[in-house]
């Protein structure tokens, strides 16, 4: 057997696995990802090919600055309270550098976003993840919970469960450390907590412009927070973490607000009928407020039967087979026509 010269504390060590990414172009309906179904802004398209010159021989700005300015103009905030990332997930292990080492505990509810516990194990923190309630709603426990960092997905991925105001800013007051609020869905729901920075100085707000900006071939995410914790974020990221194209793109995305809800309505409405549709098969669901539904196949229909079925007919899902989502599907809300090819081999699959 070789040796393994990978360092003792990662021995078992298993990594987070993206969704499943097809060759583009094989006639994939692609229901896995939670990506956008409309295409980007125009804008950004246009903005991207005037960058395509000369100058790429030249290193980017190594602070984003223009994408930095142009957020913080959109959100009412200072330059000086926005840092980007290679999309939200930089920007979650740009946290744990920042404000968790090696021995810490690392707060968050469970289930939700898989990335955060090999992400830990990688930087040598200790997770302490906190069943949800109910519902999924947020415990006591988890609120109490002293860790120096608490992420909290909101809306939550994969569950799509949503917590309003009071319930965020409850955890954000109870927790002694650094609160990541991840607001990657967030365009989608009711209402974002960016009002809350202004009241609390451990809050970090990471958005991303993977979903709601159809952009997430382009890995762009950001953070928002006061000027003193974007700082300190600034000072663990990479050297140039964003590339000139990147930029751009998320400069002329966030300024372009009447292609943005074109997306955030066509996915709103689309996921509403969705759901009814999958209730009509006969689907259990859960309340989601994300661009995607979260459903359970009906009595009698193993949950990986039902996604290795559409699978053969190349449709993508997200399936999950740990307690205590086991046997519960994921779908990204695609196209009117993507959802009813989902449907139809659903039709067939149940009888």
């Amino acid at each position: 057997m070789p040796k393994s010269f990978l360092r003792k504390g990662l021995a078992g060590f298993s990594p987070y696995v993206p969704g499943e990414q097809p060759p583009d172009g094989e006639g994939w309906v692609k229901l896995n990802t939670n990506e956008s179904p409309l295409p980007p802004s125009p804008r950004v398209i246009e903005a991207i090919k005037a960058a395509t010159d000369e100058s790429l021989r030249l290193y980017p700005s190594p602070t984003a600055a223009p994408a930095r300015q142009a957020i913080a103009k959109h959100f009412g905030l200072d330059a000086a309270q926005v840092t980007l990332g290679n999309g939200g997930d930089e920007l979650i292990e740009m946290s744990l550098r920042a404000f968790a080492g090696a021995g810490d505990a690392v707060a968050y509810p469970t289930p939700t976003y898989p990335l955060l516990e090999p992400l830990c194990r990688l930087h040598e923190a200790v997770p302490s993840p906190h069943p949800t309630n109910e519902m999924f709603t947020w415990s006591t426990e988890l609120m109490e919970d002293p860790a120096p960092l608490k992420f909290l997905v909101n809306p939550n991925s994969p569950t799509g469960t949503w917590h309003g105001a009071v319930s965020v800013e409850h955890a954000v007051y109870r927790s002694k450390g650094v609160v990541v609020l991840d607001e990657a869905y967030v365009d989608f729901a009711f209402e974002s907590q960016v009002g809350l920075l202004a009241k609390h100085d451990n809050l970090v707000i990471l958005r991303t412009m993977s979903k709601s900006y159809a952009l997430a071939g382009m890995r762009i995410g950001f953070a928002l927070a006061s000027p003193e914790l974007i700082a300190d974020l600034d000072a663990v990221k990479d050297s140039y973490n964003l590339d000139r194209l990147a930029i751009v793109a998320a400069t002329a995305a966030i300024e372009d607000e009447g292609h943005h809800r074109k997306i955030v309505d066509h996915v709103v409405a689309e996921r509403r009928r969705l759901e009814m549709q999958l209730h009509e098969l006969g689907f259990e669901h859960s309340p989601s407020e994300a661009n995607f539904v979260f459903v359970k196949p009906p009595r009698g229909n193993a949950a990986a039967a039902v996604a290795d079925a559409l699978h053969e007919r190349r449709i993508l899902v997200r399936h999950y087979d740990r307690d205590p989502i086991a046997g519960w599907f994921r779908i990204t809300v695609g196209t009117r026509d993507q959802h009813e090819r989902l449907l139809e081999a659903l039709k067939e699959i149940l009888t």
